[in-house]
Parts: C-alpha cells; structure tokens; sequence
C-alpha cells in the first residue's frame, strides 16, 4: 500500500493476511460472526481470524497480553461494521468434547477450576466480564492440556453502573447466564463467576445444576456462585479459587 492512501485499520489487518498468509479452515459461521485459521506461508505460522460485532474496546485492553489460559491478542480493528481480531491459534479439543473425561474428577474439576479463575481474574482485572463461560469457549491445550478460555465476542467492558441500570443487550448463553444478563441489571465480575458455577456442577455431576447439584463441600461452591442476587456470590475470581483450593 502507498503511505498516502487512506487505509482503515480493518482493511490493513485484511490486506496483510492475504499477501502473507493462506486461509487453511473456516472454522465457525454464525450469525454473530466467523471465526477462520490461517497459515504464514514461509513460517508456517498459524493464527486466528475472528470477524465479528464484539466490542472492540475489549480486545484493545488485552493487546500484547500474555496469560497461560487467555489466548494472546495479536491485532484488532474496526471497519465496515465489523471487528475484526487476530489472536493465537490454540490447538487441542474443546472442553464440550471431553466431559465425560472429566465428570466425577474432583482432582481434576478443581484443576480446571483453578486455572478458569485465573482467566477470569486476569479478564475483570481489565475490566473486562466475559459472558460466555461454558464448555464450549474452553479449549484444553494440545499436549499440556491447559485451560484457555476464549471468544470475546459477546463480552463488555465494565462500566460505573447507575443505580437501577441494566445491560441493554441480553447476551451469553442461556443455561450459563446468570439472571441479570436477561436486562434485569447489570453484568460484573459475579456473572462470570455464576456461569464458572454451573460449568463447575456440569464437570462434576454431567448436569446442570437444575437437575442435580454435586454434593459435599463443591456444592456448597457452586450454589453460592450461582445465588440469584448476586451479591451473595463469590466476589471475586480470586475468592472462588482459594475456595476451590479447599474443598
């Protein structure tokens, strides 16, 4: 491109990809947006192309950022009514496929627990609150087997909320939501930490928690995370890991 051309950042990141790297697999379609991998063609460097309608304001606030279970955001830009992000490429399956390699582990769930509160304590410590956690944002890393939870799309920065607010866009996942990201308040820190719950009773019970919740020191966990009035969950990632640590 000439220096004197006026390039929107989304049209860079574009052009860069198509002059350097091939696209290898789309790797989801919705309505919400897509998600493709592509290959460097010399370094074989693969990475992430998610085009999308999230907020951009999230990804900034990650840019550069190294996190063991957060994958690393390389670029994100805005154009044409769409966000447009490159992050690392996670190889490994999604948590979603290996349930029943979990179900029943307590070692294991807390394991998994543990390294979720850091992805999400690292997320609210920007001021970010994800609301999407579910089996199907975590993928384990191929080989280490680490968590990394990902797919921004449907989450905000944290705003001061005005007394009485609520979120002007229902987002998330239904079974996962917690009550007020149905527009009756607004989403915080303790909405990542509801949906954190149900994945937990989910990865120990291989149920919801609406249908059985997991017994002894865990369920007492989980059905403080997922109380309706949120100001009587867990108030932070941090809080719910060291309780984790303890049961």
């Amino acid at each position: 491109m000439s220096a004197g051309m006026d390039v929107s950042p989304a049209a860079w990141i574009e052009d860069c990809l198509m002059r350097e790297y091939d696209l290898l697999e789309l790797l989801s379609q919705k309505e919400t947006g897509e998600v493709s991998l592509w290959q460097h063609r010399t370094l074989g460097r693969r990475i992430i192309l998610r085009r999308c309608q999230g907020e951009g304001e999230v990804y900034r606030r990650l840019l550069g950022m190294r996190q063991k279970n957060l994958p690393q955001v390389y670029e994100a830009a805005e154009g044409d009514g769409a966000l447009l992000v490159l992050e690392e490429y996670i190889e490994g399956p999604l948590l979603s496929d290996r349930l029943e390699t979990v179900k029943g582990d307590a070692a294991k769930v807390r394991q998994l627990g543990a390294a979720l509160c850091d992805a999400m304590g690292c997320l609210h410590s920007r001021g970010i609150i994800h609301r999407d956690i579910k089996p199907e944002n975590v993928i384990l890393q191929a080989g280490s087997g680490t968590l990394k939870l990902i797919d921004l799309t449907a989450a905000r920065v944290r705003h001061p909320a005005l007394p009485g607010s609520a979120d002007t866009v229902c987002l998330g996942t239904a079974p996962y939501a917690a009550p007020e990201q149905f527009g009756v308040a607004q989403t915080d820190e303790r909405t990542d930490i509801y949906a954190a719950g149900v994945l937990l009773n989910i990865l120990m019970t291989g149920q919801h928690p609406s249908q059985a919740l997991c017994r002894g020191k865990l369920g007492r966990i989980v059905r403080r995370c997922i109380r309706v009035n949120a100001a009587e969950r867990f108030e932070s990632a941090e809080k719910l890991k060291r309780a984790l640590e303890r049961f």
